[in-house]
């Protein structure tokens, strides 16, 4: 029998932990923790194949009976518990990760996850144009795909996932290039002047969301250098059409808006009332992030492969804005987002939605 691994997790606010049960022919492999810890281990060695499998069997189906979910090792990380965690219990259905984009300013590199600076392309491609006006496309943003965390590793295919922009016919042209073979892993450069570094905070967002000038030239970036998961819901006009999920006025709430403000909506002993945690936890559903759920704002309008007609992954949204330099917001002062979809079979198949709110 060849080697199997059944990997759960159970997230609710009371717990936040993981089971996983390997079976090797006739030895049983246990291991059992919190998320993020290495968990404690046994391992039980049975008579026959048959006997180990019923053993396994009877094991994960009393943890799917608890509460247990399949689950993708990795995409969650170790964290506080928040109580909202276990308000939010009853939309687990709904749950997805999604992935927030950790910026720094930094030189430019050619192979890099990165807002601004220069696109790279083959030594015989040119730069791409608006299919309409035939005008130079602006870039906008690009992605090594070898480069996402460990659970998307070839969700979206291979390459750099690159997006362009024609600012005067409102057209996007997103593209997969292939990357040469002596292509390496981008290094982390941190050279860059303290005065142009507090320049870019001012100038990026301009010229991110716009047809601005890059007064830089292309000499810098702000890197992607990582990207921290979090706990991601449906937008809740998605979630009540096409899973018959109504949010409650305080989910929406805890998923959506909670901040420090709401907190003095409650007396300090309600049990509804926020926690720290719960603002710590929080994020802003319209920035930007990889994968997870798209912020539809207004109306949903699911996405469809043109070639197999079936529904589009949300590869990211461009939203409000992104943080880098110690967490300091960035916002691109605008209404709208951009999100960009992905044929799962097809992967050089996108749509790019614009959801205005």
């Amino acid at each position: 029998m060849a080697r199997e691994t059944t990997y759960l997790e159970l997230s609710d606010g009371k717990s936040h932990k993981f089971y996983e049960v390997t079976i090797d022919d006739l030895e049983v492999t246990v291991r059992y923790g919190r998320i993020g810890d290495a968990g404690k281990t046994t391992v039980t060695v049975y008579d026959t194949p048959q006997t180990a499998q019923k053993e396994v069997s009877k094991l994960v189906n009393s943890k799917l009976k608890k509460g247990y979910e399949s689950a993708t090792k990795g995409d969650r990380i170790k964290q506080p518990i928040s109580r909202s965690d276990r308000r939010l219990a009853r939309l687990n259905h709904l749950r997805r990760t999604g992935w927030k984009p950790l910026i720094k300013p930094t030189l430019d590199a050619p192979f890099a996850s990165k807002y601004l600076g220069k696109p790279w392309l083959s030594p015989e491609a040119t730069h791409p144009h608006c299919p309409n006006c035939q005008g130079a496309l602006n870039f906008h943003f690009q992605l090594n795909l070898q480069e996402l965390p460990e659970s998307l590793q070839g969700k979206f295919g291979t390459g750099l996932f690159q997006l362009f922009t024609c600012f005067s016919c409102y057209r996007h042209v997103p593209q997969i290039v292939a990357l040469p073979e002596s292509a390496n892993s981008t290094p982390l450069v941190t050279e860059i002047s303290a005065e142009d570094a507090a320049n870019l905070s001012t100038w990026a967002p301009y010229v991110i969301q716009t047809s601005g000038i890059d007064d830089f030239h292309g000499r810098y970036m702000l890197q992607i250098v990582g990207w921290q998961p979090f706990d991601d819901y449906p937008f809740y006009e998605e979630a009540q059409e096409t899973y018959g999920t109504e949010y409650s006025e305080y989910e929406e709430m805890l998923i959506f808006h909670v901040d420090e403000q709401d907190c003095e909506f409650y007396e300090e002993d309600d049990p509804d009332r926020p926690t720290p945690i719960d603002i710590q936890l929080s994020w802003n559903r319209t920035a930007d992030k990889l994968s997870g759920w798209g912020y539809w704002g207004q109306a949903v309008e699911h996405q469809y492969c043109r070639i197999c007609g079936q529904p589009m992954q949300l590869l990211y949204q461009l939203g409000e804005g992104i943080e880098y330099a110690g967490n300091q917001g960035m916002t691109y002062d605008t209404d709208n987002l951009l999100l960009v979809f992905q044929c799962a079979e097809h992967k050089e198949e996108f749509n790019c939605y614009g959801s205005a709110f």
